[in-house]
């Protein structure tokens, strides 16, 4: 084999190495377009689930210390008292969640 023939053979293996290097990058790209939209779509399906969550977890920090409940119209209920069944819509019940009475 004359050594321009080799020399040649060794040229055009660096040059299809360094093409998958970009190939590489386009498809990690593609990946992280993926991973975005797929985080997006996860929020903009559960985010009032998220939001409310969000709320409870934020009231009880604010509350740690708090010996007093509240009732689902707001009022403030001393210790071991439940609210009245007339405080929730029709068809749900009540549910205490940390210090909060909630209808579910």
């Amino acid at each position: 084999m004359p050594r321009t023939k080799c020399g040649a053979t060794v040229v055009l293996t660096m040059s299809r190495k360094r093409n998958k290097k970009g190939q590489a990058l386009i498809e990690y790209a593609f990946l992280m377009v993926l991973l975005a939209t797929i985080t997006f779509a996860v929020i903009a399906l559960a985010g009032g689930q998220i939001m409310g969550l969000y709320g409870d977890v934020s009231y009880e920090l604010t509350h740690l210390t708090d010996p007093n409940t509240v009732a689902p119209d707001g009022t403030v209920l001393s210790p071991g008292t439940t609210p009245g069944s007339g405080s929730c819509p029709a068809g749900s019940s009540l549910e205490l969640r940390g210090h909060k009475w909630i209808c579910r």
